[in-house]
């Protein structure tokens, strides 16, 4: 049976089971999520258009190993919010792009150090029709700012506990992007996760850094958004 504290675990995890698988498993978490054989073996790096192309692959990130992932993940794992305005949010727990996508590649990025056993980044690219990738950023712009007080994540019908939300100072490159964590409190202090998210022309670049296990945060590593933006063919440079 699912309790709200495992509903919100689910939802915060799923996206990161494959970089536990990847990196190395310690076991269940504090929510009881167990890496099962469906996450064990990495998906395959596709080479068949320009996005998945300019996605990341093993060897341009030092220090961290790199998978395919599918994005979105199952039907059953979709993350609904109990608040319409804060759903973008739980989209994006759901490793799910902001509607109107045309096309999205996913990559998972695990921390090669043995210390850091858990810790890795899900890198989703999303290209948009004309106005799209702008309305992507303006939607979960909006989002943050008016999930203040959290919403609570909805899984199969059964209500998880309250997703705090907080915005971060942005990095200022690319053409917009914006900064914020996601976390619930009930899951230990590695609960919070960083999501970096930057628009590119039509292309925005969605950057989640978590440790699966828990026991620590893990903000996005510069090194993971400059080599994908490098990849991209985006300036590095920060805007004014």
């Amino acid at each position: 049976m699912h309790t709200p504290q495992r509903i919100a675990g689910i939802a915060l995890l799923a996206p990161l089971l494959l970089v536990t698988a990847c990196g190395g498993s310690s076991g269940s978490d504090r929510t009881g999520v167990t890496p099962g054989p469906s996450v064990t073996t990495p998906s395959p790096l596709p080479t068949r258009t320009a996005l998945e192309r300019a996605a990341l692959r093993p060897g341009d990130v030092p220090g961290f190993t790199v998978t395919g992932a599918v994005p979105g993940g199952s039907a059953a794992d979709a993350t609904v919010s109990d608040k319409r305005q804060c759903q973008p949010l739980a989209d994006l727990l759901s490793g799910r792009p902001a509607a109107g996508a045309k096309e999205t590649v996913a990559r998972t990025l695990a921390s090669a150090d043995p210390k850091a056993v858990g810790r890795g980044v899900t890198v989703t690219l999303s290209v948009y029709g004309t106005g799209g990738a702008q309305k992507a950023l303006a939607g979960l712009r909006t989002a943050v700012r008016a999930c203040g007080s959290g919403f609570k994540p909805v899984i199969g019908g059964v209500t998880g506990a309250t997703v705090a939300v907080a915005g971060r100072p942005a990095l200022k490159t690319g053409d917009d992007d914006l900064r914020f964590a996601l976390g619930f409190a009930a899951g230990g202090p590695g609960a919070r996760q960083d999501f970096v998210v930057i628009r590119t022309g039509s292309t925005v670049s969605c950057f989640r850094g978590a440790d699966s296990t828990l026991a620590h945060s893990f903000d996005v590593p510069k090194a993971v958004v400059t080599a994908q933006l490098g990849k991209l063919g985006a300036p590095l440079s920060k805007r004014g």
